[in-house]
């Protein structure tokens, strides 16, 4: 994305009501959507996606999530035309569902931490990655650029838990998902690129 610009507005019969928490991200898309609206940035559910009669494809998001003082920018719905070139999609579930570039395993790939898996990484201490450092992770038989965020170190340096945020592009939505995963460490499978070259992770 290059440039922040306010969102679209689409015409959509829109909800009666803006749904509960509860109702959102655990039983709606289970994606979120980052976008300029009103002059600032929102970062919230993106709750339903629809092709129009104009050929436009619409997002249904909460919008004003900053809970702003003035009444007229209450927190709402609102109807907005996708634009992979404004707006940004992620799935924030480490757990969630498996991305395309991932549904077929290559050799090589690096490895998915499941649930109970390297439970003795999360028992030791761990590093935090400020700014996140740029590398890539081998899935699907290709390598993808993301962003380390930390290191879950285990009793052995060579064994540890990398979360990374990998944008896969998802030929569904036309677009990147930035995924968020834990990987097993290893070299092979998880290298940094560009300025990080150099550096340990």
């Amino acid at each position: 994305m290059t440039e922040w610009r306010d969102a679209e507005e689409a015409p959509a019969q829109l909800p009666d009501k803006v749904p509960d928490w509860r109702e959102t991200v655990s039983t709606r898309t289970g994606l979120r959507i980052e976008l300029q609206w009103d002059g600032r940035r929102e970062r919230t559910e993106l709750l339903e996606v629809r092709d129009l009669s104009n050929g436009r494809r619409a997002v249904l998001t909460i919008v004003n999530t900053h809970r702003p003082a003035e009444p007229s920018r209450r927190i709402r719905m609102a109807w907005i035309y996708w634009d992979p070139s404004r707006m940004q999609l992620s799935n924030p579930w480490h757990r969630g569902a498996t991305a395309t570039a991932e549904a077929v395993q290559h050799e090589g790939d690096t490895h998915r931490i499941r649930v109970g898996e390297m439970l003795d990484c999360f028992t030791g201490d761990w590093t935090t990655f400020q700014p996140h450092r740029d590398v890539e992770v081998r899935a699907g038989g290709r390598w993808h650029r993301g962003k380390l965020r930390w290191r879950h170190n285990g009793p052995t340096h060579d064994r540890a838990v990398m979360v990374v945020d990998v944008p896969f592009y998802e030929p569904e939505r036309g677009a990147p998902v930035t995924h968020k995963r834990m990987y097993r460490w290893d070299p092979h499978t998880l290298r940094p690129v560009g300025a990080d070259q150099t550096t340990q992770i």
